[in-house]
């Protein structure tokens, strides 16, 4: 199962790799962050693990592609790059953890000199120390030491020589989980204060005028879509074990404007650490639930954000039909859709129970 994972993680990665190795590049920069800052205590069960401020440093490679885009005119000329973070929680419980990313930046005040601008990444981050019932049993927030991660800052730069080194100070939330591939698994987010330098290893160039009047869009019927996702997770009993799941949607997509598409639909779920959950409910709690009948159907309402071949997918989603109620009839699913021709998509989604990680979905599609 681990290796069908890491192929399915590397062929993602890859993909992005080869999308950034097509663009047109202008100009590059190097940057590094210093950063310190405060896990969020957002359960109790948390209190014994934070111990004090965490700190680490931020390394980014970015690149501007100049090309005369209809994305890079929408979104007012986005960077793209990889990084890598560490981070320390100076705590005997957390340990530390590492990361890497892809990430987009994007320029919220272009016309200025002195832009505000706001960073978003995915990736896997490594930590090294995890949940064990023996010798860390405080650690609820991490039960492997593979896990996901993204970040989000929020920076702004003061250029200081012939505007290629510049000296920049923000604040970033960042995030790490296992979504469930081991548990327990509450994940832990921190919110820090950045300062660091930036170099640009290349001339810098004006971008062009942002004509945004001069894309066009063309009205679109809905269009049928079906998504098959799967991947493999673990309940929230710990050491239960990982097992498949499959998840069959359909929905009727919207595409509103250049940037937006709205979603609504229905999923099949067939989660198959669902029966064994509910076997162990039954012989420790004295239930009589069939473990038989442990498949699961929602309906959704979603929102695509898009990014050239790439959207951000967010949805909110009711579970109609459960024969036991698990977590939350209520869910969420964030992650990105890659499209690969004009009818195929690939997937990488996570599924949230209000906010608590059920499963991260790698998926296949294709839009009629």
């Amino acid at each position: 199962m681990k290796k069908y994972f890491i192929l399915l993680v590397f062929l993602f990665l890859n993909s992005l790799q080869s999308f950034s190795q097509n663009e047109h590049k202008v100009f590059d920069s190097f940057q590094t962050d210093f950063f310190i800052g405060k896990p969020i205590e957002h359960d109790k069960k948390l209190d014994n693990a934070i111990q004090g401020n965490s700190y680490g440093i931020l390394i980014s490679w970015n690149k501007i592609n100049m090309e005369n885009s209809n994305f890079n005119k929408l979104l007012n000329y986005p960077e793209r790059g990889y990084s890598i973070i560490y981070q320390n929680f100076n705590s005997t419980v957390l340990g530390e953890v590492f990361g890497a990313y892809r990430h987009y930046t994007y320029n919220l005040l272009p016309k200025k000199d002195n832009p505000l601008k706001l960073t978003t990444a995915f990736g896997l981050g490594y930590a090294t120390k995890k949940y064990d019932a023996i010798t860390n049993n405080q650690n609820i927030a991490i039960g492997s030491h593979l896990t996901a991660s993204a970040y989000v800052k929020l920076q702004y730069f003061q250029f200081l020589i012939d505007k290629k080194l510049s000296l920049n100070a923000g604040l970033s939330l960042l995030h790490f989980s296992n979504v469930s591939l081991k548990n327990p698994n509450l994940g832990i987010n921190t919110v820090s204060v950045h300062l660091g330098i930036n170099y640009q290893l290349s001339n810098f160039k004006v971008l062009p005028n942002n004509n945004i009047d001069s894309v066009s869009f063309t009205p679109q019927p809905i269009k049928l879509n079906v998504a098959l996702r799967g991947g493999y997770n673990e309940s929230l009993i710990e050491n239960s074990g990982l097992f498949p799941f499959y998840t069959v949607s359909a929905y009727g997509s919207k595409k509103l404007n250049n940037y937006s598409t709205v979603t609504a639909g229905i999923d099949f779920f067939d989660s198959k650490f669902l029966k064994n959950h509910i076997e162990y409910i039954n012989s420790t709690e004295n239930k009589t639930y069939n473990p038989n009948n442990y498949k699961r159907a929602g309906v959704f309402i979603g929102h695509e954000l898009t990014q050239n071949h790439f959207a951000f997918i967010s949805q909110l989603g009711y579970t109609f039909y459960a024969h036991y109620p698990y977590v939350s009839k209520v869910y969420e699913r964030f992650g990105f859709k890659y499209r690969l021709t004009n009818h195929l998509f690939s997937e990488v989604t996570m599924k949230v129970n209000l906010f608590r990680a059920e499963a991260l979905e790698f998926g296949i599609g294709y839009q009629f």
